[in-house]
């Protein structure tokens, strides 16, 4: 059972009734052991209500077993059981002031112990800084018994208990210089007010100022009191902007890896994919070989009918060995290999020419225009790699134009680069998938309804032209469609 002021009083005061009229009724010597037993109210009244209650309880005793000692001294004189009875009286006065003083010292200190808990219970939710602060100022006013009570935490970019912070202010001085301040009248109110401002430490860093006000005295013992609780609440404040950044960060991560997580599982899709539809890109162009082959085995044709075959062998075995090239490109990137490259100086103009005329002649359902401003600068490139990286992009474009439209080839030197663009008039690329249509295996939406492809193409055209040192990019073309870009810088 808890003890309340008003029981302990009770309890103080039978007890010292008791023993009192106990000495009475025995009619003892002021030097009897049982004396003793006075300890215990004073004791228990110095416990609950610190020193003024210890000397007052003090008082009580000495009224109660004074009569004893006095009768001693006026019957017998100062005999040894009168000097025992007259110190014993001292020994309950100062009994009195010690144990009340070690408990209103202990008292002071749990208090000051669950103001650190609460402060630190009240840091450890997440908020925002600001918040935290007016929420540490509150506490602490109503922890600390003071009128006032504001904090500046963060080296002045976040105040509670005031809208900004004054440069000529005590809080500014005391996080400028990490020493405490106290003023004994703040000449802001007819009593005088007293004001501590201390700082707010973390190791060798002022993250902040306490400042709290009070109407009365603010004694040496509190003052040194909130020097220490400053340091505790900074020590506990930066703890909990460690855990805040933590959980920050920690959050940040678990994004990351939802995110990472979601796109594996895609790419994991799209190889699956891909698995399919490079066995029918492989296919096609074997079927296509396989049948042509049979015939001219099995058949007499005539010699224009032969080479018309011939060149349709022929662009499927062309065909055949880009794809196959891509499988060989893209194992070495995923290895983090750079392609393999065999570079000259070459002219880019002989190159586009003959990339173009190629998919005119094989390519009748749709137009192919060249646009080439005249002579272009060289080029230090692998000529086998860049005729590549042309029938990648002129023969995407035409998969995915509709019959009848404009594929256009457009070089031009500018500014110690070469550049070509290739055009088409297809549905075009959305804004947001531009980027991502050259990473491997990636499709755009709906386009399988086009044509089939591996999603290999432009992620091995990147890959080249950037390991000749160059850039690629898709944007829309005017009017419609889309427009790949590749630029190449050109030999001096």
């Amino acid at each position: 059972m808890t003890l309340t002021p008003g029981r302990t009083a009770l309890l103080a005061t039978t007890l010292l009734i008791v023993v009192t009229g106990a000495l009475a009724i025995a009619d003892v010597s002021p030097s009897t052991p049982w004396r003793h037993l006075y300890l215990a109210p004073v004791v228990l009244i110095a416990v609950r209500f610190g020193v003024a209650g210890g000397l007052l309880a003090a008082l009580g005793t000495a009224l109660a077993f004074g009569p004893f000692v006095l009768r001693e001294i006026e019957g017998h004189g100062p005999t040894r059981a009168a000097a025992e009875g007259v110190l014993t009286l001292v020994v309950l006065a100062v009994s009195g002031a010690v144990v009340g003083s070690l408990a209103a010292g202990a008292r002071r200190q749990r208090e000051r112990y669950e103001t650190l808990r609460a402060a630190q219970r009240a840091l450890a939710e997440p908020a925002p800084l600001g918040r935290v602060a007016a929420r540490l100022a509150a506490l602490l006013t109503r922890r600390l018994g003071v009128d006032a009570a504001g904090l500046v935490l963060d080296e002045g970019h976040v105040v509670a208990g005031a809208d900004t912070l004054d440069p000529h202010s005590l809080a500014a001085h005391v996080l400028a210089r990490r020493r405490a301040v106290f003023v004994a009248d703040t000449a802001t109110d007819v009593r005088a007010r007293r004001a501590v401002v201390v700082p707010l430490t973390s190791g060798r860093e002022t993250i902040g100022v306490l400042a709290v006000e009070r109407l009365g005295d603010v004694s040496r013992a509190e003052r040194h009191a909130l020097i220490g609780l400053g340091a505790a609440i900074g020590l506990a404040l930066d703890n909990a902007r460690l855990a805040a950044r933590q959980r920050r960060f920690a959050e940040e991560l678990e994004e990351k890896v939802e995110v990472a997580t979601a796109r594996l599982a895609v790419m994991d899709r799209l190889k699956s994919d891909f698995v399919a539809l490079a066995s029918h890109e492989l296919r096609t162009p074997l079927t296509a070989l396989q049948g042509f082959s049979e015939l001219l085995a099995t058949r007499r044709f005539a010699p224009d009918e032969v080479r018309r075959l011939a060149d349709i062998m022929r662009g499927e075995i062309e065909r055949l060995g880009r794809i196959v090239s891509d499988f060989l490109d893209l194992a070495r990137l995923e290895r983090g290999l750079p392609p393999a490259l065999r570079r000259a100086v070459v002219d880019p103009a002989p190159l586009i020419a003959a990339a173009v005329e190629l998919f005119r002649r094989t390519r009748t359902t749709h137009r192919v225009e060249l646009d080439m401003d005249g002579a272009l600068p060289h080029v230090d490139a692998d000529s086998d790699a860049l005729d590549r990286v042309l029938k990648n992009l002129i023969g995407n474009a035409l998969k995915y134009s509709p019959p009848g439209s404009c594929v256009r080839v457009r070089a031009r030197a500018a500014h110690g680069v070469v550049t070509v663009d290739v055009e088409d008039e297809g549905p075009g690329i959305p804004a947001e998938e531009r980027a991502r249509v050259f990473e491997p295996y990636y499709r755009v939406r709906d386009a399988a309804a086009l044509g089939p492809g591996t999603g290999l193409g432009l992620s091995v055209v990147k890959s080249l032209v950037e390991a000749h040192g160059g850039s690629v990019r898709a944007d829309a073309a005017p009017g419609a469609g889309t427009r790949m870009t590749v630029t190449l810088p050109a030999v001096p």
